[in-house]
């Protein structure tokens, strides 16, 4: 990944973005796509970055969530002026012995070897947010999982 090119934006409308994008494609599942978003969000970021990280989440999110199910996407923003965005499903989960494995360039999980896909998208997406200060962490039972970057407001 090259380096990112950081400036101004509004990560609440690149989330917003996103979602808009995303919801023809929920819709066509029957998945509820829902987010919670403030008006504004500003940090120091590269947008195509950001954009891209977010689409590999909401892809997932709604590749591994049945028919019927939901995707929520969130922002907050932390007391430590920090962004946090989750995107939250309640799909199939990750196995326990996957999730350490996961951000991992080209692994793929058991349940995942039937979609389409490479197996970059999480390790891209941990990528963009090391490269602006951050990270990605997950949480994933059966019945759901939840990716939450976090990423400075500044750069570090």
């Amino acid at each position: 990944m090259t380096q990112p090119v950081l400036k101004e934006i509004d990560i609440a409308a690149v989330a917003r973005g996103a979602c808009g994008l995303f919801q023809s494609l929920a819709e066509e599942k029957k998945i509820a796509l829902t987010w919670d978003v403030p008006e504004r969000a500003e940090m120091k970021g590269d947008i195509r970055l950001i954009q891209r990280m977010l689409a590999n989440l909401l892809d997932n999110a709604i590749k591994y969530t049945p028919e019927g199910g939901w995707v929520k996407v969130s922002l907050r923003l932390n007391p430590d002026r920090s962004h946090s965005v989750t995107v939250q499903d309640s799909g199939v989960g990750i196995s326990e012995k996957d999730l350490p494995h996961i951000f991992e360039r080209f692994y793929r999980s058991d349940p995942s070897r039937s979609q389409a896909g490479a197996g970059l998208g999480l390790s891209f997406a941990r990528a963009v947010a090391c490269a602006h200060g951050g990270d990605i962490t997950v949480e994933s039972s059966p019945g759901g999982s939840a990716f939450t970057v976090t990423i400075p407001a500044a750069p570090a």
